[in-house]
């Protein structure tokens, strides 16, 4: 058995020899001492190895108290330190502990045998603390490269996903007979249920490895829950379910939040009340608790229920109440999993209460700030009406060429490829482009380095639109591509409508959209209901919204032409709620600033009016340019 190594710090002969002494003659266990007098000898001694603890007098020439323990640890900050000192100190004694010693001994006190399973009991401990350390370094890692793992499967799978539902759909716009129609149509949907399990597993993961951070903006609680309640009811109404939204008085409607973060949260649990419930009802409650001063979300069903077993796991990842559940329904039983990473992220709280075969109510709570109302007029830098592009793309995979190319050039856009980075500035230094799709993993230059080129050249258009194409979303750094000049960022596979919802975005000449008002369509969330609801429906939605709409638009026009501000009101109120529901940004806006005013019997309503139809118009084209 090896020797147990000592670095003996004592400045005092007699009490070195006698420890020395002690140790050696200790039973069962071996020891080898060397002796120190000064700190600055011991420190030298400890950084060329050897040692296995330290037993230290704290009382040195050149150093005293926790100063002398302090060094010791810095030197070696794995090796265990005993405290050997002849002042019988409580209050040191617990410092030193706090500070890094393995135990603290008092000259005089204890024998040999004591004093040796002191320090064999401090090596130990030691050892044992350094293993720990290793033990949880190594389990970091593992989650790093789980989530390394995962973000790369995400890549390697949607990158194929890309080519099939893009050629897929422009199959579908090719003449078809029924058959192959229904063909296409299969492996449009059978890729869509692919790439929401995909994005599910990338949510969770961009969660687990904390990538994703709550913004804080003001928004209008109420309008959101019955945008909510509006985008799901027709798949209620599919499954013949009434599907109903309380929002009482007493709720403060302006509140700053993360609306992205609790729309996705509310989405998630109305669509599982939706999909669990065969008959009745799905209700969406907001209250206030005036004990914590929250607002209380819930979401109750007449559904299947959750049985009591169940509660345990329920919000655990990849786990369902049941898995015959999950065979019936579908999903990859992570959609609970990430309400709770969000609602606890946004400093709240999750849960349910179920009776089985008699429905569920999910809740949970979350902390507002009062919001600052401000200003709702429409800006003179709205978007205009699209007109055909020059869009560059660029792409180092030659599927993801042809099918964005197909998507652009068949809204009538010119488009010209790149394989590269130097081919793309090559192509920007010898063409004007309105609108540059990059990707932005690619060899040799990244995306965001091309795009610092793009931004750098000596006639670089300040108007010009670059937008980044990744096939993995968890590794989307907002402040990186924001630095590099970038507008935004368009996850693949590519649909119709999300390409022509950047051009609706991206129009030349429009000014980057951070200096300008609201845009015209708000095209993250329009694309998050289009992914829900589906493209038929919302396409459904479009044409209704532009039937109905329009007798309200018409109505407004007449009651501000004729000075009757207090009917005025009336019209453009359910206009702006309509316009929200399909999130037209400037023209919702608008149309508060109007009621706002005619409320108040302010005749700049009229002025604010008196362009409403140009501004319905262009809204309504830009809305029908994304849901083609």
């Amino acid at each position: 058995m090896d020797p147990i190594r000592v670095l003996l710090l004592e400045d005092d002969p007699a009490d070195a020899r006698l420890v020395d002494l002690m140790l050696r003659k200790a039973p069962r266990t071996l020891f080898s001492v060397e002796i120190c007098s000064k700190l600055a000898q011991a420190v030298e001694r400890l950084a060329q190895g050897g040692f296995n603890v330290v037993l230290a007098d704290l009382s040195l020439p050149d150093s005293s108290g926790l100063a002398t323990l302090k060094a010791l640890t810095d030197t070696a900050p794995d090796m265990a330190v005993v405290v050997l000192t002849g002042n019988d100190d409580d209050a040191q004694a617990i410092e030193a502990l706090k500070h890094g010693a393995q135990d603290y001994l008092v000259k005089g006190r204890d024998d040999g045998f004591i004093l040796s399973r002191v320090v064999r009991y401090a090596v130990e401990r030691k050892n044992a603390e350094q293993a720990l350390r290793e033990a949880r370094d190594k389990a970091e890692e593992a989650a790093q490269v789980k989530s390394l793992f995962l973000a790369t499967v995400g890549h390697e799978i949607r990158t194929p996903l890309n080519g099939i539902l893009g050629m897929a759909r422009l199959l579908l716009d090719t003449p078809l007979d029924q058959r192959q129609k229904v063909f296409a149509e299969t492996v449009v949907s059978s890729g869509e249920l692919l790439l929401g399990l995909v994005n599910d597993i990338l949510d969770f993961s961009r969660l687990e490895a904390d990538g994703l951070t709550l913004e804080t903006t003001s928004f209008d609680l109420l309008n959101m829950v019955e945008d909510i309640r509006l985008l799901m009811a027709p798949r209620a109404a599919d499954k013949g379910l009434t599907l109903g939204c309380r929002f009482p008085p007493e709720v403060q409607r302006q509140v700053s939040g993360d609306p992205l973060r609790l729309r996705q949260v509310l989405l998630n649990l109305v669509g599982n009340a939706i999909k669990f419930t065969a008959n009745g009802s799905v209700m969406i409650a907001v209250a206030k608790e005036e004990a914590s001063g929250m607002v209380r979300f819930s979401v109750s069903d007449t559904g299947i229920g959750i049985p009591e077993e169940a509660r345990d796991i329920l919000f655990n990842e990849f786990s369902q109440a049941d898995s015959s559940v999950a065979r019936r329904y579908g999903g990859a039983g992570l959609g609970l999993a990430i309400c709770k990473r969000l609602v606890t992220l946004m400093g709240g709280a999750i849960g349910f209460d179920s009776t089985p075969g008699s429905g569920t109510q999910f809740w949970f709570r979350i902390p507002f700030s009062d919001a600052v109302l401000a200003a709702t007029t429409a800006s003179a830098k709205e978007i205009p009406t699209l007109m055909p592009q020059v869009v560059l793309l660029v792409d180092d995979n030659e599927v993801n060429l042809q099918v964005a190319s197909g998507l652009l050039q068949r809204h009538g856009h010119t488009v010209m490829t790149a394989a590269d980075g130097p081919a793309a500035l090559d192509l920007a230094r010898r063409h004007r482009f309105d609108l540059v799709l990059l990707d932005k993993h690619m060899p040799d230059m990244d995306g965001l380095e091309v795009a610092r080129c793009l931004r750098g050249l000596p006639d670089a258009d300040p108007a010009q639109h670059i937008w980044l194409l990744t096939a993995n979303p968890v590794e989307q750094d907002v402040r990186a591509w924001r630095d590099a000049g970038i507008d935004g960022c368009l996850a693949k596979p590519f649909r119709v409508e999300e390409v022509a919802g950047i051009l609706a975005g991206g129009t030349a000449g429009a000014g980057r959209q951070s200096s300008g008002g609201p845009s015209l369509v708000n095209l993250p969330d329009l694309l998050a209901d289009m992914r829900d609801l589906g493209h038929e429906r919302m396409r459904g939605l479009v044409d209704l919204f532009g039937r109905s709409a329009v007798q309200d638009l018409e109505a407004a026009l007449v009651r501000a032409a004729a000075g009757d501000l207090e009917g005025l009101a009336s019209p453009v109120h359910r206009l702006a709620s309509a316009s929200s529901s399909l999130h037209l940004t400037a023209l919702a806006a608008r149309c508060r600033a109007i009621e706002n005013a005619a409320r108040a019997r302010d005749g700049k309503a009229q002025n604010l009016a008196k362009d409403l139809g140009e501004l319905w118009d262009r809204s309504l084209k830009a809305l029908n340019e994304v849901v083609v």
